[in-house]
């Protein structure tokens, strides 16, 4: 398995079973806490793993990505082995929330600033191969998860995942390396670094596209497998969509990364977060059946992967190469709030009554509405890079 597709599966893989983690949590350990209180350890792991990339980006500019993929390991596998260990809630934030967060954006990082410097003419496929190791994760730990934690203990089959993290990231740590020769250390001047990208408008109009899908872009995968046990689904069941979603996802991310070499990063881009938008609601809202949630879960895994593939290829594409970590690095702390308050706000509209499928109707059309209203701000993006020709191949 490749070193670029070995860290996507250890980071964004880890992060993409939050539905598993949520709907066990829901029924086991934190029976007792609502939704949205419970959703705050899904939502703190994809905010840390996205801010970051303030930090990370900047250390692998400068010292290369090998600074980042030893420690991500160690952090990893450490907040996974305690996960194991937890009983109450703050625990699990600590753990699972913070600790393995900050090894897995480490990790992250490390693989989307190394690619840049290999492959200037495909990037593209290269950065949708690279987010395929995240399906693959997603696709193996909820199996993993459920086989293991069903015929032993939730503690055991954690372990199982630590190990399985552990192994693949070690591998990472070891083989990843950056073409381009680190820059060394230079002065931390924030503004220049941080804030003058967002001079560009077409950097700031992307930034702001991707906050607001980030709203709503992870609470399918939060909420698809509680939302089929609410409509009377196997807990079984509900993990399996888990893994039908992020195989999905797996497709998503290499054709969108392959198709944007050819139709344009721009282009891909939008398609994917209207579809996105347009799974969330109202497929998502009409499906009630077994066939139906299957394949929106794919479909979903599909256009989600897509925009996740895209995310760091787009910010490649109007970034010079030397500042693409840093720059991916400041778009990732913005939209990393959007990814922190999106979970618990979807769990607050779902409520204290977890079990009424009714009470998830809001919550989908919330998906769909802000990931609808991120993509139109991206088309606005696109006519400002292209000077008003929304069709160009960009």
């Amino acid at each position: 398995m490749p070193p670029i597709l070995v860290c996507d599966f250890c980071s964004f893989g880890y992060m993409n079973v939050i539905g598993v983690f949520q709907t066990y949590y829901e029924t086991h350990q934190l029976i007792d806490l609502s939704p949205s209180t419970i959703s705050w350890i899904g939502s703190l792991q994809s905010f840390i793993l996205a801010f970051g990339g303030l930090f990370c980006g900047r250390i692998c500019d400068m010292y290369g990505p090998r600074w980042l993929t030893v420690p991500g390991c160690l952090l990893l596998t450490l907040g996974v082995c305690m996960t194991a260990l937890c009983t109450d809630y703050y625990q699990f934030v600590l753990a699972q929330g913070v600790c393995s967060a900050l090894g897995a954006s480490a990790l992250f990082y490390a693989t989307t600033s190394a690619i840049t410097g290999w492959f200037s003419k495909r990037r593209g496929l290269a950065f949708g191969v690279a987010a395929s190791g995240a399906s693959l994760g997603g696709i193996a730990l909820p199996f993993v998860f459920d086989a293991v934690s069903t015929r032993a203990s939730f503690a055991l089959a954690v372990y199982c995942v630590a190990i399985l993290l552990f192994a693949f990231s070690f591998t990472a740590a070891i083989v990843t390396s950056s073409r381009i020769a680190p820059s060394g250390r230079q002065p931390y001047r924030f503004i220049h670094f941080y804030l003058r990208p967002y001079r560009d408008p077409v950097f700031s109009l992307v930034t702001l596209s991707l906050t607001i899908v980030y709203f709503g872009l992870f609470v399918p995968f939060a909420f698809v497998a509680s939302h089929a046990v609410a409509n009377g689904h196997s807990l079984a069941s509900a993990f399996h969509l888990v893994a039908y979603l992020n195989a999905g996802s797996l497709a998503g991310r290499l054709f969108s990364g392959m198709l944007s070499d050819k139709a344009g990063k721009f282009t891909i881009y939008i398609l994917v977060c209207f579809m996105s938008s347009l799974v969330a609601f109202p497929f998502w809202y009409l499906s009630t059946s077994a066939a139906s949630v299957i394949v929106v879960a794919a479909t979903y895994g599909f256009a989600s992967g897509g925009v996740l593939a895209m995310y760091p290829a787009l910010i490649a594409h109007i970034s010079p190469v030397r500042e693409i970590g840093t720059r991916v690095g400041a778009v990732s702390a913005i939209i990393a709030f959007g990814a922190l308050a999106s979970l618990p706000i979807a769990g607050a509209v779902v409520g204290g009554d977890e079990g009424n499928a009714a009470n998830y109707s809001c919550m989908q059309i919330y998906a769909g509405v802000v990931m609808m209203a991120g993509s139109v701000i991206a088309v606005i993006a696109k006519g400002k890079a292209t000077g008003g020709k929304i069709f160009a191949r960009e």
